[in-house]
């Protein structure tokens, strides 16, 4: 496992969330720490849209929802171009080529308005996003399933490969992780009534994805027929999604296991692998489900705010 220093920013979004910063832990790769500092000047602009997730809940779906959204819904470039290409994940070039100097190329390229993903926590983004607040989406997940699904990635990209599932979510309960995944969603829930900040789960997803793309073109400014609706409903369906190449992360896969030296044959797991709703309870032991279930409901007790809240599961919710 990558070590994990403790990180301090040379700002936080006070302007944003009135809370004791100084006692929120921050971590981040003890050989990546140059690059969080740069990030942090990253330039933003009015029209931009951030995608920010933990990994593993939904993002891809959403991005490529997203990006439709914001395109015309030009299914013919959808088709013929990998997603993390018309979109990118900011934080991917330096984690292959930790080029300081052009790990921003890829977004800084991209013809506006942007649609960027990251994976990073709110005191961790773009400095600019807590001031100019473009259009931000946020897709929370179950964080058991999240992290079930974290492993199967992992052994796609050559790590964890030695250890069993029970086994690499013990060590994700018991560490100190890259992402607090409670802080990380619990810091957009208390966001969600901004009018520049989209928040969703994945289960709403899952739920009534009709609605959601409806909620989407809403907040994005965007009509939408009910021809394309079908069409949305189609190219964004569990199997359309498994079956595309595009969205299955193979230009980045292929970089990742070129870089760690792991074979170039197909993924054990395809990228988009079962994409349901509390699979965690089939995958893990009882024994592990039971630490799981702790693990989730602790912590939350903590922050004063239940699972179904955060998924946006409760009864009229909003």
């Amino acid at each position: 496992m990558k070590s994990l220093t403790e990180y301090q920013p040379p700002r936080y979004p006070t302007n944003l969330l009135q809370k004791d910063w100084s006692k929120r832990k921050l971590h981040y790769r003890s050989e990546r720490l140059d690059y969080i500092r740069k990030v942090h000047n990253v330039e933003v602009f009015p029209d931009d849209v951030w995608l920010v997730t933990l990994p593993k809940c939904g993002t891809t779906w959403m991005q490529e929802l997203l990006w439709l959204v914001m395109n015309d819904f030009d299914f013919e470039t959808a088709k013929s171009e990998h997603l993390e290409v018309r979109s990118p994940y900011m934080e991917f070039d330096y984690m292959i080529n930790n080029d300081l100097e052009n790990c921003f190329k890829p977004i800084e390229q991209l013809k506006r308005p942007r649609l960027i993903k990251t994976h990073l926590s709110l005191p961790l983004l773009p400095q600019q996003i807590w001031d100019k607040k473009p259009k931000v989406v946020y897709v929370a997940r179950n964080i058991k399933d999240a992290t079930v699904s974290e492993y199967y990635h992992a052994r796609n990209v050559g790590a964890a490969v030695d250890k069993s599932l029970d086994e690499y979510v013990r060590e994700e309960i018991e560490g100190t992780q890259l992402h607090d995944p409670f802080l990380h969603i619990t810091e957009f829930y208390a966001l969600r009534h901004e009018p520049w900040l989209f928040y969703t789960s994945f289960e709403r997803m899952k739920l009534d994805l009709r609605q959601v793309i409806t909620d989407v073109c809403n907040f994005l400014g965007k009509s939408i027929d009910e021809e394309t609706m079908e069409k949305m409903l189609k190219h964004l369906s569990f199997e359309e999604m498994k079956k595309n190449p595009k969205t299955n992360h193979i230009w980045e896969f292929n970089q990742v296991r070129a870089k760690h030296g792991v074979s170039q044959t197909p993924q054990e797991f395809n990228f988009i692998r079962k994409g349901q709703m509390n699979a965690y309870r089939e995958e893990l032991s009882p024994e592990m489900i039971n630490k799981i279930d702790m693990w989730v409901e602790e912590n939350l007790k903590d922050l004063n705010v239940s699972l179904n809240e955060l998924l946006l599961l409760n009864s009229g919710q909003k």
